[in-house]
């Protein structure tokens, strides 16, 4: 067994605290100037960034499982004290993006399970993300292997 996922500390949790602890301070800040005509635009930027800040973290982050590891023959995800265990056999497809931060993994399976047939993960981090991740391409390749066995 070994873990194939990365941190999601920093990119579900620190960041998100950061960028809405930011535009509180400055909503706060703007709120409380004395300047009424000026106002309303620095009133009304916190407010948008917060809602695209929002709508971003929620497609992109707060989706990601915990932990996944790999088992060999099947894939085990954690996520909010959830497990689903899929075997390699039943995964339908493997989407990967990089050049994003974090590197996102889709892993589309046959069967609805406890967190559903879409799970995303993070990839560890690399100095590289030029290239593709060496752990997807060995991962669609064993899914490959699994379907024609």
């Amino acid at each position: 067994m070994r873990k194939i996922s990365g941190s999601t500390f920093y990119f579900k949790k620190l960041f998100p605290a950061l960028w809405f602890g930011f535009l509180a301070v400055l909503f706060v800040t703007s709120f409380s100037s004395g300047a009424e005509d000026e106002s309303i635009m620095f009133l009304a930027m916190p407010i948008l960034l917060a809602v695209f800040g929002y709508v971003l973290f929620k497609k992109m982050v707060w989706d990601l499982a915990d932990e996944v590891y790999d088992h060999g023959d099947m894939l085990e995800f954690r996520k909010s004290g959830k497990t689903q265990r899929v075997n390699l056999k039943d995964i339908i497809n493997i989407d990967y993006t990089h050049m994003s931060s974090p590197e996102r993994v889709v892993v589309h399976t046959k069967k609805e399970g406890e967190i559903g047939n879409e799970l995303p993960f993070s990839l560890p981090m690399r100095f590289n993300p030029f290239v593709k991740n060496p752990l997807v391409r060995e991962l669609i390749e064993r899914v490959d292997d699994a379907k024609n066995t």
